[in-house]
Parts: structure tokens; sequence; C-alpha cells
């Protein structure tokens, strides 16, 4: 029968297992009956497009962080995988794989302290490490989801042009206002314990036109935040007004919300998170009626998400403008490119092929022989969530980058990021495709954004692996082949984790638009008498000099 795009099937295996205490050979054994049911929705034809709906939500505020704490509250559909990527005909690269990337230690980077060490490292051209800042956000003992074998922190983060940083990670959150002193909030006594209530992954932004930092904390939905600077100064960081985005909002009543995203736009804050069949995608107003500056009633466009069902996992583009973008992977050799304008209420979609890369599920072993890479969730292998989603994305003028873990095959003998640029005004041709690897040690997660002053995409990211070193947070620009590692680990995991995050830093008078704040971890062995691992959170301000910049701040 043939399957018809934009429907929805039930599959349906029947069988027999066996079980017991000599299962292999039956002795001792009983036999069960099973029957599995699992809606199948098949993506819609491209190229496409579908308009978005509306939904308005009234918001609340907080401060003073007066409830008791409370742990965290994991949902059905945290780190569900949700689309598998077809391999498709091989696609040979259409050029040659550009030079491997090799790792270097940034200054501050053994250090959970900030490391006095600042200044001009490589090129040329040079990078200028400003901070790299050990928060003191630490998870001892407890891990991804619940997994004690796991150490992990999910960071992220923004900073202003005044030198005010918020960041968080599983499960805290922290502000600075020099980037070397930080101190550490309990999301859980901030907000209420209510119909969202509080699970894990945690993203931010700072949106300068409205001087605002947005925080997005995971729940059984989501609870949108928004502080100016002098708020969180003023309150500890306890003074927020927010909206509670449950799943009924978004017609997913009773569907877990999971792995969200944000980024900002001229006018709009666009949100995205894994819905029940695929990627959603959602904005709000910056300023005007029914936006984030009025705090207020919001006005909230989303997308169906069984339009993107390939796009499960994946990020936005950052830096990007009068228009989003996101991405997901038909197969292996195809892409579906996402956008939604501005001024339309109309997104759209259409597909474009690329070169193959490898999508099996690599390991990646650490010195002490923990594979940080392999581990999902709920027992399933390959390439930790969310395996390959495009979660690497920027936008350069009218260059579309996006980029994803890949596996190994004849070329690359270990993971590595694949990255591809498609030109916007061009019908969204390819521009080019090309590789972060290094055949001595893995790459994965990569997080990308866009130099204000060059033009240049900045990276952060992970390596690690190869049975010689552990997994470390690295940043860098594209085209330097050079990694510098920020951080310690001085312990394997199980499982690495789901993110880290760059961002364009506010431009400043001292720094115009040159730099990048970033954020990562380490894992290290816990200090006697405590067991198991802890989490070691850095703040990374890098860029190029001031004096590369081509904007000049008045």
């Amino acid at each position: 029968m043939p399957f018809a795009p934009g429907r929805s099937y039930t599959l349906t295996v029947d069988g027999t297992y066996t079980a017991g205490p000599s299962a292999a050979s039956t002795r001792g054994s009983s036999i069960y009956c099973f029957t599995a049911n699992e809606d199948l929705t098949i993506p819609p034809a491209a190229p496409g497009s579908a308009d978005l709906k509306t939904v308005s939500v009234k918001s609340a505020s907080v401060t003073g962080g007066r409830f008791p704490s409370r742990p965290p509250k994991f949902g059905t559909n945290v780190n569900r995988q949700g689309w598998t990527v077809p391999t498709g005909p091989f696609i040979p690269l259409d050029g040659p794989v550009p030079s491997g990337t090799n790792v270097q230690k940034a200054p501050g980077s053994m250090s959970s302290v900030v490391n006095d060490q600042i200044g001009l490292v490589g090129g040329p051209p040079a990078i200028d490490f400003v901070f790299n800042s050990g928060l003191g956000l630490t998870s001892a003992g407890v891990g991804c989801s619940g997994d004690s074998l796991a150490a992990c922190a999910e960071p992220s983060g923004a900073v202003t042009g005044g030198g005010v940083v918020f960041a968080t990670a599983n499960w805290s959150a922290a502000y600075s206002t020099d980037g070397i002193n930080f101190k550490t909030l309990d999301p859980t006594k901030i907000f209420p314990d209510d119909a969202i209530g509080f699970c894990c992954d945690q993203i931010v932004q700072y949106v300068p036109s409205i001087d605002r930092f947005v925080w997005l904390l995971q729940g059984t939905g989501y609870r949108l935040a928004i502080a100016s600077p002098s708020a969180i100064i003023n309150s500890n960081g306890t003074a927020w007004t927010y909206w509670n985005l449950t799943p009924a909002l978004f017609g997913a009543a009773g569907v877990g919300l999971d792995y969200p995203d944000l980024s900002v736009g001229n006018n709009f804050l666009y949100l995205s998170w894994n819905g029940k069949d695929g990627l959603q995608v959602a904005r709000v107003p910056l300023s005007g009626t029914n936006s984030l500056q009025g705090a207020g009633t919001i006005t909230i466009g989303y997308t169906d998400p069984a339009k993107a069902s390939m796009a499960w996992g994946s990020h936005l583009t950052q830096n990007t403008g009068d228009e989003i973008f996101w991405a997901g992977h038909n197969k292996n050799s195809n892409m579906r490119i996402f956008s939604l304008k501005e001024n339309a209420n109309t997104y759209f979609w259409r597909d474009r092929g690329i070169s193959s890369w490898a999508n099996n599920a690599p390991t990646s072993l650490t010195p002490d022989g923990r594979d940080w890479l392999a581990k999902n969730f709920n027992g399933q292998g390959g390439n930790s969530f969310p395996k390959n989603g495009v979660i690497g994305s920027t936008r350069v003028g009218n260059q579309l980058w996006f980029a994803w873990s890949a596996g190994t095959d004849s070329r690359f003998k270990q993971a590595h990021v694949e990255m591809v640029t498609f030109d916007r005004n061009n019908d969204f041709k390819k521009v080019r495709q090309v590789q972060i690897w290094n055949n001595d040690y893995a790459f994965a997660y990569p997080a990308l954004a866009t130099n204000a002053c060059t033009g240049e995409v900045g990276l952060s990211f992970e390596y690690g692996g190869n049975s010689k070193y552990y997994e470390n947070h690295v940043v860098g620009f594209w085209g330097d082949f050079i990694a510098y590692s920020t951080t310690g680990s001085n312990a394997g995991t199980t499982r690495y984790g789901d993110y880290v995050t760059i961002r364009q830093a506010t431009p400043s008078r001292s720094d115009p638009g040159n730099l990048f704040a970033a954020f990562g971890w380490a894992v290290n062995k816990a200090t006697a008498p405590s067991t198991g691992l802890t989490t070691d959170v850095h703040y990374v301000l890098f860029g190029r000099p001031p004096s590369s910049c081509a904007i000049i701040l008045r």
C-alpha cells in the first residue's frame, strides 16, 4: 500500500518472546505474546507551505525566591527518539575534504575558576580570550534524565553589553555582573510548583532591543520568563515575568514537549521544541501589542510539528534577522529547509540534495573506558540524543549554515561534524559542504553563531574519545582548523549531554561586535568523601581582536 504524504498510519507488530532464568535454552522459561502499536505520520510533500496558528497567554510574576526547593520531574517525552535518518543512495562529496581540526588548550581550561591569563592566542588570525570562568554549577552524582551513570550539564547563557551574564545548566542557573564571580540560583525556588513545574532543559537569550534576558525552562510544557539585567541584580535573580506554555495551547494535550531552543530576530523571539510528531516552532513579538516588552498577555504564532517530522531534534538559526530557518534530514543525502518571514504568517519548506554522510552509530571511549557518545536515554544507542539533529544553525547574510553530528566511514575514522551552507538568495542552492574532523578524536554537538564584525561563523562544540582523551568543550572559528579546549575533564561519562551554546556577545564600546559568549562544561571525579561524577560549567568570552571589527559603535 502506498503511503500518502501528510497521512498517519498505525503500525502494529505482533509476536512472542521468551523470558526466564535460562531464556537462551528455553529451560525453565516462559513464552509471552505481545502486540505493539505505533502511529506513523508521513511527512508532507515538498515544496509546500502552511499557515501559522495563534494563541494568547496571560502573564504572571514572581520575586523573592520564596518557594521550597524540589527535585526535577521528568516527563515521558524526555529524550524520546522521534526520527531516524534513512540511508539514501550514495552521493559523493563535491569537493575536497577540508583540513582536519586540531585541539589545543585555551587559557583557563584546567581550572574551575577564572584564569587571569587573558589575551591573544593562535593566529593569524588571532583569537582573544577575555574570560574562561567556572560558574560553580555542579550536579554531583546525578546525570541527564536521572541517569546516575552520566554527568550532564547542557549549558546555555548570554551576556549584555554591560557585562551582565545569565547562564543555566541542568538543573541550576547563575548570574554575574563581572564575568568572573557567579551567584548560583535554584529555579525551583524562583517559580511555583504549578501545572508546568520544572524538569531539566533550559535555554537563555538576551534581547538588546528590549533590554531583557529571556529564560525558557522545561517542565510538562515550558515556562517562558523575562527580566531586565537591573531586575536580576536588584532581586538577586528572583524577579521574573513569566508565561506558562502548556502542550494543550499548541494542540498537544497529554504530550510532553522536549529539547527547546530560542532565537532572536529583528522583531520576534522564536521558540522551538520537539512535539508529538516533529519539531514545532513558535514566535512572540518583542515589542508592541501583546509582546514580551509589554509583559502582559502575549500572542504566540506556531507551526504544525507534523509538517517537520524530519527536523526532530533540530535547532533554530541564530542571528536570523528578518526570517527564521530550521532544517532536518529526509535521508542522509537530502535535507528539508523551512523558512518563515517576519512580515508573513505562512511558512514554507523545500528539499535540497547534499553529499552523503555516515549516519551509523559510532562509539567514542574515554581513557577510563566510558562511551561518551553511544548511550541514549531508554537504552537507545548511537550518538546520544538528538543523534543527527541539525543542532548547529546560523545565518550569515543570505547564507544559511547547518551542522550536525555524523558517524564514521572510510574517510572519517572518528565521529565528526558535518556542515552545509545554502544560499537563501539563489533558491536555497547548496554552496558547499564541509566537515570538522580529526582521525585521532571525535567531534560532536555543534552550536553556531555569526560574528557581527567579520561575518565569520563561531563554533562551540565537544571533542574527545579514541581511548586517549576525555570529553571536553571546545570553541573556535570555522576556517581556522584549530579548536580551543576550554575545560579540563578528568573522568569519562556514558553520555555527555545534548547541547552546548554560543551567542553573539552584545556589542559595547570596547568590544563592538567582535566577541562570542560560549557555554560548555567538564566532567570530573567528585571530591572525597563524595563519590561519582560532578560537572564544571564554564562561561567563555572569546573572539577576534577589536581591531578586526568593521562595525564602529557610536
